[in-house]
């Protein structure tokens, strides 16, 4: 049985999770850029970035690129004029710095201050060999910025020079809006409102090549001014053709989708759904059956160690912490093991091994760390480790701590194995049959179509969420709800099919077993509402218990049990009630959980970075620049 349609989950975290990456909270009423080219191809580059600071800062970040296609011979004066201002004060002696990335420089202007300071940071560039000269125009084709830390309400950008542009475009992205181009003379100015973070912008201009007759030869050679245009025309096209999409064809495609997931749900409901119908509340006071807790979950709820394995987070019937509970509670209600209470520590101690299965021994050999004895707050010492294994740790310690991590991760993968192997070996000795078929052909096929038509409304839904979030555009919405939808029909078919791709579905005989135990869990789950006749016909409490444990039940039983004083013929298990020590079991065995995840994360343990994208619709354009604060 394999974990299926992970990405749903992720992809609503996305959603509904703030990205946090910068930790001082700010905003940007304004960005205000001016462009001026001169004939000889150098250009000045001026920023004015207002911030509205709501934390306590340190002072702002900003970054000015040359990353993808630029002119050859393409500078970046790394001395820029920086000047502030702070609740419209200058300010004086200010201190920067300035640092050269990969693919430019990164200035950092220092003048802290506390939250409701608004301050205005200017910065002068000098840039060479901007624009790209060809035989008969000079092009434009840059992005001033692309990585802005928070949204911008007021964005303006002005192009100026010598002479005026033939033609200037201004580009977004697809599928967003285009600012508002306005032209005076030799002069433009461009204007929109709320440019959303991390949201590149780009100009793409020309001017004729006699305009530029001073400039240095780059080499290029031909005339470009059809192709220029041709790009022009190619991004209104896709702009054209992406808003049909969006407003009639995504939300038609989809909505047959979702109703083909439905048909194709119950088709198949009615394939696999064994004959005999059962009733769903119906009681029973004692277990159907005498079977091992682990043996109990592989057998009849189709849930192994290995699916629910805190390496990889998986889910079944029962998680990790529940099975490993329920058969240490096991063990000691059948005297393998016993307790020492010694002032406050409690101790579980190893009394014998007769008895004990195969996969039980190795699970004491996990939790007791091959010891005959330990204190519960001990359980598993051999795979104690803490996240401080790698938090703040350098690239130096990278194979060290992957070492460690690679190498308890090895060791509690071989004892779940193990552990594994014997369950499946006991449900052998047993003579259990098989409770669960394969899916037919045709059954699986259906649970394609669901997963398919599921999954496309889900992600071209949310994806374009996305983008309605920053234009603002009321055509969106249709697919909003239709993603929606099929986030709910996937959570849906996720947990209802989740146990039937490896084990199969539940056939006749498994279908009354598993009824049987349902049974059972419906009476350990309204075990408080009890009238005295029914509890009187409860006679086993001590395996009672230890079922409870397993369906998560242990604190009810437990509870009830101490308050009408019922005893059993072993003594630890009335210890284990009198005191309540259910809270300090699953304390330890969650602690397990935690290590191997810590271990899982070590094993792959690095200190990177990485960057994103502006998307689509522009013409190609590089540099690059960046807005934050710290």
């Amino acid at each position: 049985m394999k974990k299926r349609w992970l990405i749903v989950l992720i992809f609503t975290c996305l959603i509904i999770v703030p990205k946090l990456v910068f930790a001082v909270e700010f905003s940007i009423p304004s960005y205000n850029g001016e462009l001026y080219i001169h004939a000889d191809n150098t250009a000045e580059f001026r920023q004015k970035i207002v911030y509205q600071f709501e934390d306590d800062f340190n002072g702002q970040i900003v970054g000015l690129g040359r990353a993808g296609k630029m002119p050859s011979g393409f500078e970046i004066d790394p001395h820029p004029k920086v000047e502030a201002s702070k609740n419209g004060h200058k300010i004086e002696n200010l201190t920067s710095e300035v640092t050269e990335e990969t693919n430019g420089y990164t200035v950092k202007v220092y003048n802290p201050g506390q939250e409701g300071d608004r301050v205005e940071v200017e910065l002068t560039w000098h840039l060479k060999n901007l624009l790209f000269l060809y035989n008969d125009i000079a092009e434009l084709n840059w992005q001033p910025l692309t990585d802005s830390s928070e949204s911008i309400e007021k964005f303006e950008f002005h192009v100026r020079g010598d002479k005026g542009a033939e033609k200037l475009f201004f580009h977004t992205g697809q599928l967003f809006r285009e600012g508002r181009i306005e032209q005076s003379g030799p002069d433009y100015t461009i204007r929109l409102d709320n440019l959303p973070s991390q949201r590149g912008v780009e100009l793409h201009a020309y001017w004729p090549r006699t305009d530029f007759a001073s400039a240095m030869d780059q080499g290029l050679k031909g005339n470009r001014l059809e192709e220029f245009n041709k790009i022009e025309d190619s991004i209104v096209r896709e702009k054209e053709q992406s808003k049909q999409l969006v407003t009639w064809v995504f939300p038609s495609i989809l909505s047959i989708s979702l109703l083909l997931s439905i048909c194709f749900y119950f088709i198949y409901r009615r394939k696999t759904t064994p004959s005999v119908k059962y009733a769903k509340n119906h009681r029973l006071y004692e277990p159907p059956m005498e079977l091992e807790p682990m043996v109990l979950s592989e057998a009849v709820y189709s849930t192994s160690l290995e699916e629910v394995s805190p390496l990889i987070k998986g889910t079944g019937k029962f998680d990790f912490n529940q099975l490993i509970q329920a058969t240490l509670l096991d063990v000691i209600d059948r005297g393998n093991v016993s307790f020492i209470s010694e002032g406050d520590a409690v101790i579980l101690r190893l009394v014998k091994e007769d008895g004990l299965a195969i996969f039980e021994r190795t699970c004491l050999n996990l939790a007791f760390s091959g010891k005959k004895e330990v204190a519960v707050s001990d359980l598993f010492a051999d795979y104690k480790v803490s996240e401080s294994l790698y938090r703040g740790a350098k690239a130096a310690d990278e194979r060290r701590i992957q070492t460690k991590g690679r190498k308890l991760k090895s060791s509690f993968e071989e004892a779940l194995k193990e552990m594994q192997e014997g369950v499946r070996n006991r449900v052998t000795f047993w003579g259990l049959p098989d409770y669960y078929r394969p899916l037919t052909g045709v059954e699986k096929a259906l649970q394609v179509g669901m997963g398919l038509s599921t999954i496309l409304p889900l992600f071209i839904g949310f994806g374009l969420f996305l983008y309605s979030l920053d234009v603002h555009a009321y055509f969106y919405l249709p697919l909003s709800v239709l993603s929606f939808l099929g986030l709910v029909l996937a959570v849906f078919y996720y947990w209802k099919l989740r146990l039937d791709n490896r084990d199969g579905v539940l056939n006749e005989a498994g279908a009354e077993v598993y009824y049987l135990w349902t049974s059972f869990e419906n009476m350990l789950r309204d075990i408080a509402r009890l009238d005295q006749a029914e509890l009187e016909s409860i006679v086993v409490w001590n395996r009672l218990l230890v079922y409870a444990t397993l369906f998560g039940y242990a604190d009810k039983v437990s509870h009830l049990m101490k308050v009408h004083h019922i005893q059993v013929e072993n003594p630890d298990i009335n210890l284990y009630v009198a005191y309540s020590w259910h809270s300090m079991f699953y304390h330890s065995t969650a602690q397990m959980s935690h290590y191997a995840s810590v271990a899982n994360t070590a094993s792959t343990f690095s200190v990177s970075s990485g960057s994103g994208s502006s998307g689509g619709g522009f013409s190609g354009g590089g540099g690059g620049g960046s807005v934050g604060a710290f």
